[in-house]
């Protein structure tokens, strides 16, 4: 497992996710289904965020650490 940062930006507002994942395509999945859960439907797609690896090598289970928005 590894220790993602998403973000994906939508006009001024940036969303972000820090996760826990396998890899690039689950993190991805996952913090579109977060944010479509907490602001309806604001996820888009998957291809829509960028990545980052924090940590290489975490401890599983895949999983939400924290999810939120902010304006630019």
């Amino acid at each position: 497992m590894k220790k993602f940062s998403c973000t994906r930006s939508i006009g001024e507002e940036i969303y972000y996710a820090t996760l826990i994942a396998e890899d690039e395509t689950q993190a991805r999945e996952m913090a579109v289904a977060e944010v479509n859960q907490k602001w309806q439907k604001n996820g888009g797609r998957p291809r829509e965020w960028s990545l980052r690896v924090l940590e290489p090598e975490v401890d599983g289970p895949a999983r939400v650490l924290d999810c939120g928005y902010h304006e630019a």
